[in-house]
Order: structure tokens, then C-alpha cells, then sequence
């Protein structure tokens, strides 16, 4: 008998047994969870503890302002300020000016040695400050280990030069080289169906030919002479040369370099493009000695530590009105989760916030994109006029490049303001489609089925595009362009006949777009907040960075790039395009991550995107 209740109830042990062990199993994922989560926590304390600002100690009465640009140049604000290896713009800019009225900055010095990726644009912003910091007494001492173009630029405004005795000069010159992929995909038996409004939208061109097109020679030759033209003036201009001297050194560089024994800083300095050669500890030595400082501590204080103490202040100090700084950076694409900082999506948020805030009198929208989706475009110059309806002033400011999505954008502001240095307009659209239809018969792969009709599968790379899928695509496009043509001549109050005359896809620098009416007046962020100031009548309105919010993911996703386990995360793009490659530019790389090249749908998803980015 007991064996036989034992039998039957055998599988309710079981039950109980297996809820038991079930029981177990949660309580240690439970446990290891918990664990997880108070391990990042505690990461999350460190870090914060780590980059929370210290009571700072009062400034001295007389120091010199310690400009070290280390890292890459970024427009949109981090939510870790200073955290990361990077510069935030606005703030460099603000700082300078912030010095150039300081009675205790009695110079600046700054160090080029480790500075990343700029634009001729932010270098243009940045040669005004130090214009005015000169105009104000204060001097400038630049400094690097070597020069290349840009970092020499942007050093020849200042009123001595530095070089390291073993550095070097360089002024190569402007360069724009596309590689054309047309011959090797034909090998591979892949094609792209071009479909495009603009002659000069040559975004495609890579894809569909050999080489360049003459109407593309023709505007990438006014672009980089045009460009090269500005620099060399500047740089003589600084210098005190003629501008024939700037030209010979970078012609026949060679030459001056064998006059003087192969040794490129004493070129240099033979050449008078630097004043001194010395190490970076002598420079700093040397400035001490000029300023009369000593030795004291705090005889240099950085402009990083200057900019926590000024946006400290600013905040104690801020009162109802305030004029909000937004950035638009990167392709314009729709993005999914949290929006990154400067996205399209990032955007448009900002901007509907800007609008139900009272205290916010005006916006600066600050936009450095070669542009993108033009249905995303759209929504974003949606969010610009919606503001305006709202009575608020939009300034747009142009960074490196603000062309095509990135101008449909900036045409519905009250103003676009612009250095002479910006790549902008680029008027036109775009659609491109793989098809890799002869690859597959080179492998002998073969597709056979039944269609009601050629919308079916309209965009499958395995087939050949039917006709009347090639004639909607063209219908589409030149409809975005005509729409974009309308936006453009509403925006900026011009015929539409005015706007076709200067677009058709062509990219003009901002000393040129000017004169065509596609921007108001040449300058920079400076410049863009004293006319948002002044539409919005508030010439005491504070300035308010827009900061994306500090969410757990992306808190998350910091803690674990700042601690290396997750920095192969970012190396790689959706689909497979390293950002590192060489063989395609970066915003071919982008668009190609942003395309769903293996979707078989009828989207007539337009893009207005220029073959550019900032020089």
C-alpha cells in the first residue's frame, strides 16, 4: 500500500521538487541581478564622483588663459561635459569671448599638439575670437609639435607662433578625390539605379561611374580653389607676407625644405610662417617670463576649469528669458530609442520643448549635416516653423557643412548666418537602389515566382527594376526636388525662379551663398545669438546650451565604453561598414547604414544628402 501511494504520488514530488529548484533558480537570478545592479550603481557613483565639480578655489587676480584642444572638435553638447575626449564648441567659443572681456586674463595660450578633427568653418569662428582677444590687448601665444594645414590656420591668427625644434609645417593644400566603385561592382555583377534631380547632386556618381563628371569638375574646382583662396589670404594676411610666399611653400615645398637641409621647423621659421622653436616646456617657461607671473600654481588655469566656473555662475545668475542653442549634426535620419545628441530626432524634441517653454524667447539653431532624409528633413523644418508660428525667432547657424537636408532645414528660419568657410546649398535629390541581379547569375542563383503586378516586389535586389518602377522613382524625386525648390524660395522670400538658378544640387561656400541669397550675413555662433537676441527683444537673455537627458541606458552605455568592455560596440555601422574605412567617404557610409538595401518594399524614400563634409 505505501508503495503504491508512493507510486502515485511520485509525480506530484516531482512537481514539487522541480517548483522547488524553479524557486532556487529565481532567488540566484534575483540575487545576481540585484548584484549587477548594485555594481553599476556603485559605477555610476564613482563616475559621477569622479567628474562632480569641487568647491574651486577663487581665481587669481592675473593669469594666463590655458587653452589645450585635445580631442575632437563636437557641435552638439554631451550630457558628460568635459567628460569625454572631445571639445564642445559652443563653449570654446563662449570662453574666448568670455576672456577677452576679463580683466584677469592677461593672454592666452594655446596648444595644438593633440587637437582632433575641426572644420574650416570652426576654425573661422575660432581666428574671430582670437582677433578679438588681440583687440582687447590680450595676447595670443600658439603652440604644437607640428602643424598640419588646419591646426596652422587656425595658430596664424595669434600673435606669436611656437614650433617644437623637431616638428614641422605642412601646407599641402585642398584636396577632393572620390573613389568611383562603378568597374569593380560591374565585376561583381552588382548595379545601382540612379534616379536624381540636379545635375550637380553627385552623390551618385560614385556609384554609377568611373570617374568624375564634368559638371562635378566643374563645381568641385570653384569649391576648393575658392576655399584654398580664403586660407592663404588669411594666412598671409596674419603674417605679414604676400600671399605669394604662402603659395610657394605649399607649390615647392620641396625646395625651401632642401635650402635648408631637409629640416622642416627650421624651414619654418626661415620662411617666417613661425616666430620661435622651442620644446613645450621652454614655451611655457618663456610665457611665464613675459606675463611675469613666476612660478606660481595658478599662473595658468585651464580653459576647461574657466568655462565650469562661468556656466556655474551663469546658472545662479539666470533669470526668466532665454535664448536656447540647438544642435543638428550628423546625416538627418530617423533614429530609434534614445536619440543620440544632435539627431534629427534629438531635434525636433528640442524644439517642441523650446516652443512650450515660456522662458525660452529664441532659438539658435546651430546645424552642421550634409543633410539626409528629406521626409525627415521635413519634419524637422516643421518643428522650426512651428516655433516661429509660436512667436519665437528662429537664428539658423551654420557650421562645417550645412548643405542640402541640412539647408531644406535652415530655409525656414528667420535668418541664416554663416562663415565663409561653410559648405552649403546643394539644392537637390536623390535615389539610389542596389541591384544585385548579375551576381547572382554569376553564381548561377536563379528566382522565379508570381507578381500581381511590377509593384509587388518592387525593390528586390535580385531582379532587374521594372520600368514603371524606375518612371515612379523619378516622378517621386523630382517632386521632393520641386518641394524643395518651394520650400527654399518661401523660407528665404525668393522667385522660385532665383532658387532654380542656384541650385540643381550645387554646393557653394558660404562666401558665395551670401551673394546668392541663400544666407543673410557671414559670421558664427557669436553673431547668430546677437540677431536671435534681437528678434526676440531680450539683449539680456541668458544662453542655454540644450543638454539631452541623462537617461539609465545611456548612463549604462557610458559606464561600460568608459571602463573598454563595450568600445567594439561603436566600430562598426549597421551593415556592415567599418567607420574607419578607407575606401568609402563617411557620409556614403552613413547613408549606405541607413538604408534598408534588403527590403523589398515601395517606400519613395527621397534623400537630400551632398557627396561633402566639412573641409
Amino acid at each position: 500500500m505505501k508503495r503504491l501511494v508512493a507510486l502515485l504520488t511520485l509525480p506530484l514530488r516531482l512537481i514539487a521538487l522541480l517548483f522547488r529548484l524553479l524557486e532556487r533558480l529565481g532567488l540566484a537570478f534575483l540575487g545576481a541581478l540585484a548584484l549587477a545592479l548594485g555594481v553599476v550603481a556603485v559605477a555610476a557613483l564613482l563616475f559621477l564622483w569622479r567628474h562632480a565639480p569641487t568647491a574651486p578655489a577663487p581665481l587669481p587676480a592675473h593669469f594666463v588663459l590655458d587653452v589645450a584642444l585635445s580631442g575632437e572638435v563636437e557641435e552638439a553638447p554631451s550630457p558628460f561635459p568635459f567628460a569625454d575626449d572631445a571639445i564642445p564648441f559652443g563653449t570654446l567659443v563662449e570662453t574666448l569671448a568670455a576672456a577677452a572681456d576679463d580683466p584677469r586674463v592677461v593672454g592666452v595660450a594655446i596648444d595644438l599638439s593633440k587637437l582632433g578633427s575641426i572644420s574650416y568653418a570652426q576654425i573661422g569662428e575660432l581666428r574671430a575670437q582670437i582677433a578679438r582677444l588681440r583687440a582687447h590687448g590680450k595676447p595670443v601665444w600658439a603652440y604644437a609639435e607640428h602643424f598640419d594645414q588646419k591646426r596652422y590656420l587656425l595658430a596664424s591668427a595669434a600673435t606669436e607662433i611656437t614650433l617644437d625644434p623637431e616638428g614641422y609645417l605642412l601646407l599641402p593644400g585642398l584636396a577632393l578625390e572620390p573613389t568611383y566603385l562603378k568597374a569593380a561592382l560591374d565585376r561583381l555583377g552588382v548595379t545601382f539605379y540612379a534616379v536624381r534631380a540636379g545635375r550637380y547632386k553627385s552623390f551618385v556618381e560614385p556609384f554609377t561611374r568611373t570617374g568624375m563628371s564634368a559638371d562635378e569638375r566643374v563645381a568641385v574646382t570653384d569649391l576648393l580653389l575658392g576655399l584654398w583662396q580664403q586660407i592663404t589670404l588669411a594666412i598671409a594676411s596674419d603674417r605679414g607676407l604676400p600671399r605669394e610666399a604662402v603659395e610657394g611653400y605649399h607649390a615647392r615645398f620641396d625646395e625651401r625644405l632642401a635650402r635648408h637641409g631637409g629640416d622642416p621647423a627650421a624651414t619654418a621659421l626661415a620662411e617666417r610662417l613661425v616666430d620661435r622653436l622651442d620644446p613645450h616646456r621652454r614655451w611655457r617657461e618663456r610665457l611665464r617670463e613675459v606675463t611675469q607671473l613666476g612660478d606660481g600654481a595658478r599662473a595658468f588655469i585651464s580653459w576647461r576649469d574657466y568655462a565650469v566656473r562661468r556656466h556655474a555662475s551663469a546658472v545662479l545668475a539666470t533669470g526668466a528669458a532665454t535664448i536656447r542653442v540647438i544642435a543638428l549634426t550628423g546625416t538627418i535620419i530617423e533614429t530609434d530609442d534614445e536619440a543620440p545628441p544632435g539627431s534629427a530626432s534629438a531635434a525636433i524634441a528640442a524644439l517642441q520643448a523650446a516652443r512650450d517653454d515660456k522662458r525660452v524667447r529664441a532659438v539658435v539653431l546651430r546645424i552642421d549635416s550634409p543633410g539626409g532624409n528629406a521626409f525627415t528633413a521635413e519634419q524637422v523644418r516643421r518643428a522650426v516653423a512651428d516655433l516661429r508660428a509660436a512667436g519665437k525667432p528662429v537664428i539658423a547657424s551654420l557650421g562645417g557643412v550645412a548643405a542640402s537636408g541640412g539647408y531644406w532645414v535652415a530655409s525656414a528660419s528667420d535668418a541664416i548666418v554663416a562663415q565663409p568657410e561653410t559648405v552649403t546649398g546643394s539644392i537637390g535629390v536623390f535615389a539610389l537602389i542596389p541591384n544585385a541581379a548579375g551576381l547572382l547569375q554569376n553564381w548561377s542563383l536563379t528566382t522565379e515566382g508570381v507578381r500581381t503586378g511590377p509593384f509587388a516586389a518592387p525593390l528586390d535586389p535580385r531582379q532587374p527594376l521594372p520600368e514603371p518602377v524606375v518612371r515612379a522613382l523619378q516622378a517621386s524625386v523630382d517632386h521632393t526636388y520641386r518641394r524643395f525648390l518651394h520650400v527654399v524660395s518661401e523660407g528665404r522670400k525668393l522667385p522660385e525662379a532665383e532658387v532654380a538658378a542656384v541650385a540643381e544640387g550645387r554646393v557653394w561656400l558660404g562666401s558665395a551663398a551670401v551673394k546668392l541669397g541663400l544666407v543673410d550675413r557671414l559670421g558664427g555662433l557669436t553673431e547668430a545669438i546677437t540677431l536671435a537676441r534681437q528678434a526676440a527683444n531680450a539683449p539680456e537673455a541668458a544662453i542655454e546650451w540644450h543638454t539631452p537627458l541623462l537617461t539609465p541606458r545611456t548612463l549604462l552605455r557610458r559606464l561600460l565604453l568608459a571602463t573598454g568592455l563595450a568600445r567594439s560596440i561603436s566600430l562598426t555601422l549597421p551593415g556592415g561598414f567599418a567607420q574607419s574605412t578607407a575606401l568609402l567617404p563617411p557620409s556614403i557610409a552613413e547613408w549606405l547604414a541607413a538604408v534598408p538595401l534588403t527590403s523589398h518594399s515601395f517606400p519613395l524614400v527621397s534623400w537630400a544628402h551632398c557627396l561633402c563634409s566639412a573641409p
